[in-house]
C-alpha cells in the first residue's frame, strides 16, 4: 500500500551497552526474582511519575510504547521527560486507574529470558496489566546498568480486554445450543443467521468497506465484541481481491508470519500460500466465524451527521440504505489500481495493462514485454513471462531493496516466525512490543550482516552489474522499515534475480519520456520496443481511495501510513481526522494485531469508556 509523502523521520534506536567494572555471572542472576523486584520498583514509581521517580527504573532513553491501555490511541515515548509528562496527564491518569503490573502466566507465556554478554546484560519478560476498566499484557526489557541497577530500556503496554464487555470466544464462547424446538425462538441456527446477516430490521453499528483481510479480521474482533458488523465488497465472492489477481502469485510473507486470529492455517498448509489459496481461505474465514458480508455491493452515495453516517450501497442491482455509527475503509491491495499517464500513450499500438488486470503470459511467447515497476510485483510478472517464453525487461524507475526468500527473509524474521517458533500470540507480543525505532536498529544490523557474500551479498552485486540499482532500505533498515515508510519498491527474491543477472530479464533503469508507436522512449534517448506494456505500478494511497468512495471526507482525512513523529503508523488504526471513519489495512500479519487495536477502540467508544 503506498503511503503519502508526510512520513516523519525515524531515528535509529540501538539497544544500550555498558562498561561493566565487575559484571555478575549467568549463574549468580535469578531473573524471575529481578523482574517480581523490578516491577514492585516500577509499580510504586509510576504512583507520582517524576521525572527523579521514573529514572530509578528508566534508562535515560528507555521507551514506554502502549497500545489503548493507558490512553485510547497508539504511543511511543522516549525518554524519560516525555514518558514522565505523559504518565502525569490527566488522560492517562484517569485510564490508569487502579494499574497492576505482574509477571505473565499462562500456557503460551515463557519464563524471563537472560542474556549475558560483554557489554549488556538483559531480561525480557512477559507482564500482565489491568485497570479499572480493561486487562492487557506486555514485554518489559532490562538492561543492567553500570552501576549494577536493573531498569527498563523498553516498556510495552496493551490492551487486550474489556472487563464488562468481554470476547465472545475460549471461556465466554457461545453455548450453541439454542434449539428450534426448545425456545421461544422456532427459527435454526441457520436462519438466525441469515437473518442477521441481511440487517432488515436494524442497521450495522459498523459498515466495513473491503472484504479481504483487512476487512475480515477487524470484522471478526467487532463480532466477537458483540458489536453488529457488516462487511460489503464489489466483488462477486470473498477472496476474489486475491483470486483476481495475476496469474503467478505466492505470497511472499511465509504462513509463520501470516495467521489469521482465532483460525490459524493448519499444520499442512504450504510455507507459501498461492493466490488463490488464500481466497478460498478467507472464504471459509468469514462463513466460519459467521461474519454478515454483501458481495457484488458497492457504496453509491453517503453523507455524515449528528454522529451517524447515511450509506447508500447498491447490491445485486437492489439499493438500501444504511445508517452505522462507524465505517472502516479497508480496501487495501484491492482498492483502486494506480495507473499514471505517459506522454503518446495514445499512439502505442500495443496493449497497456496495468498488473491488476494483467493474465495469461502463455499468448506473449517470443513477444517483448516491458514491466514497468520494480517491486515483487513486477519482478514476478518478468518471471512468469520468461517462463512462457516471452522476453520481459523490467523498466526500473528508482532503486530497489531485494532480499533473498531463502536467506535473507529467514533471517528478518529469525527465531520469531519460524517452524517450530512460538506460538503466534506470543510471537506477535514479541515483535509489535518493539518501539519501530528499536526495530530498525536491529534491522540495520541484520542487512548489514545478509550484504556479506555469502548471504545475499552475491545476489546484490549480480544484480548492479545486471544494471538493475538496488539500495539498503532507509537508512540501511531494509525491507520492513521500507514498507513502513513509503509502502513498496523492495522484492523478495524467489527466482526473479538469478534471471535478470543471467541477462534472461532485461533491465532499463531510467525516467520514461514518452510512449511510442512501438514503445517507449526514455530520457536517455534509448528506445525499447515492446509487444505489451504492464505497468505494475501498485495501488493508490487509501486517503485517495476514502475520497473517491466518500466525498463528504475527502478534505478531513489525515495521510495514511508512513510515521508520525512517535514512530507509529499515521492514522491506520487510529483517527482519521474525520469522526466515525477508521483506515485498515497491511499485510496478514500486521491485519491480525491491529484488527484488535481497531476493534477495540471502536468498542471503548460504543461502550461510553471515552
Amino acid at each position: 500500500m503506498p503511503v503519502d509523502t508526510h512520513s516523519q523521520p525515524l531515528q535509529a534506536a540501538p539497544p544500550p551497552t555498558f562498561k561493566y567494572k565487575s559484571p555478575p555471572s549467568a549463574a549468580s542472576i535469578n531473573a524471575s526474582e529481578v523482574v517480581s523486584d523490578y516491577l514492585a520498583r516500577l509499580q510504586k514509581a509510576i504512583e507520582k511519575p517524576t521525572v527523579l521517580d521514573l529514572q530509578d527504573v528508566i534508562l535515560p532513553e528507555g521507551f514506554w510504547r502502549d497500545g489503548l491501555f493507558l490512553t485510547w490511541d497508539l504511543r511511543t515515548l522516549r525518554g524519560v521527560d516525555k514518558i514522565s509528562q505523559f504518565l502525569s496527564k490527566v488522560v492517562t491518569e484517569k485510564r490508569l486507574g487502579s494499574l497492576n503490573i505482574k509477571p505473565t502466566v499462562g500456557n503460551y507465556k515463557r519464563l524471563p529470558v537472560l542474556q549475558v554478554g560483554e557489554n549488556a546484560i538483559s531480561i525480557s519478560a512477559y507482564i500482565d496489566v489491568e485497570s479499572d476498566e480493561g486487562l492487557g499484557e506486555g514485554i518489559i526489557r532490562l538492561f543492567l546498568d553500570s552501576n549494577n541497577t536493573w531498569k527498563a530500556f523498553t516498556i510495552y503496554t496493551s490492551l487486550t480486554s474489556l472487563k464488562q464487555h468481554p470476547e465472545a470466544s475460549g471461556a465466554n464462547r457461545p453455548h450453541g445450543g439454542l434449539h428450534g424446538d426448545q425456545s421461544s425462538n422456532p427459527t435454526n441456527w441457520k436462519e438466525r443467521l441469515a437473518a442477521f446477516s441481511e440487517f432488515t430490521t436494524s442497521d450495522p453499528t459498523v459498515l466495513i468497506v473491503g472484504a479481504g483481510q483487512a476487512g475480515l479480521t477487524v470484522a471478526a474482533r467487532l463480532t466477537r465484541l458483540g458489536i453488529p458488523t457488516l462487511i460489503v465488497d464489489k466483488n462477486p465472492r470473498i477472496g476474489d481481491n486475491w483470486r483476481n489477481r495475476y496469474h503467478s502469485l505466492v505470497l511472499h510473507d511465509p504462513v509463520w508470519y501470516d495467521h489469521l486470529p482465532y483460525i490459524p492455517f493448519p499444520k499442512t498448509w504450504p510455507i507459501f500460500t498461492p493466490k488463490d489459496k488464500l481466497g478460498d481461505w478467507l472464504e471459509f474465514y468469514a462463513r466460519s466465524l459467521e461474519i454478515p458480508v454483501w458481495t457484488s455491493t458497492t457504496p453509491t452515495s453517503s453523507s455524515y451527521e449528528n454522529g451517524k453516517w447515511t450509506v447508500k450501497v447498491l447490491r445485486e442491482g437492489k439499493e438500501r440504505t444504511l445508517s452505522p455509527k462507524h465505517v472502516i475503509l479497508a480496501t487495501g491491495h484491492s482498492g483502486e489500481p494506480n495507473i499514471p499517464t505517459f506522454p503518446g500513450q495514445e499512439v502505442y499500438k500495443g496493449k497497456i495493462t496495468h498488473s491488476s488486470k494483467w493474465s495469461n503470459p502463455e499468448r506473449l511467447k517470443g513477444k517483448k514485454v516491458l514491466v514497468v515497476g520494480a517491486g515483487n510485483t513486477a519482478h514476478d510478472i518478468a518471471q512468469s513471462l520468461y517462463s512462457n517464453g516471452a522476453y520481459p525487461t523490467l523498466i526500473q524507475r528508482s532503486s530497489t531493496h531485494v532480499l533473498s526468500s531463502k536467506i535473507g527473509l529467514p533471517a528478518l524474521l529469525g527465531t520469531t516466525y519460524c517452524e517450530n517458533g512460538p506460538e503466534v500470540e506470543e510471537a506477535d507480543l514479541q515483535f509489535f512490543s518493539l518501539p519501530n525505532a528499536v526495530t530498525k536498529a536491529y534491522h540495520q544490523a541484520i542487512i548489514k550482516d545478509l550484504k556479506s557474500p555469502s548471504k545475499d551479498g552475491q545476489i546484490i552485486e549480480g544484480l548492479n552489474k545486471a544494471g538493475f540499482v538496488t539500495d539498503d532500505g532507509p537508512d540501511g533498515a531494509g525491507l520492513l522499515i521500507k514498507y513502513f515508510d513509503v509502502g513498496g519498491s523492495y522484492y523478495i527474491d524467489i527466482g526473479a534475480s538469478s534471471m535478470i543477472i543471467d541477462g534472461k530479464i532485461g533491465v532499463k533503469h531510467g525516467r520514461l519520456n514518452k510512449f511510442t508507436e512501438k514503445g517507449i522512449l526514455f530520457e536517455d534517448g534509448q528506445e525499447l520496443e515492446a509487444a505489451e506494456v504492464v505497468l505494475a505500478t501498485g495501488y493508490q494511497n487509501m486517503r485517495t481511495t476514502a475520497g473517491a468512495i466518500f466525498p463528504c471526507v475527502k478534505d478531513a482525512v489525515k495521510p495514511v501510513g508512513g510515521f508520525d513523529s512517535e514512530g507509529e503508523f499515521n492514522t491506520l488504526f487510529r483517527d482519521s481526522g474525520h469522526p466515525g471513519l477508521w483506515f485498515m489495512g497491511m499485510n496478514l500479519a500486521h491485519c491480525r494485531w491491529y484488527s484488535r487495536v481497531l476493534a477495540l477502540r471502536i468498542a471503548g467508544q460504543e461502550f461510553g469508556l471515552y
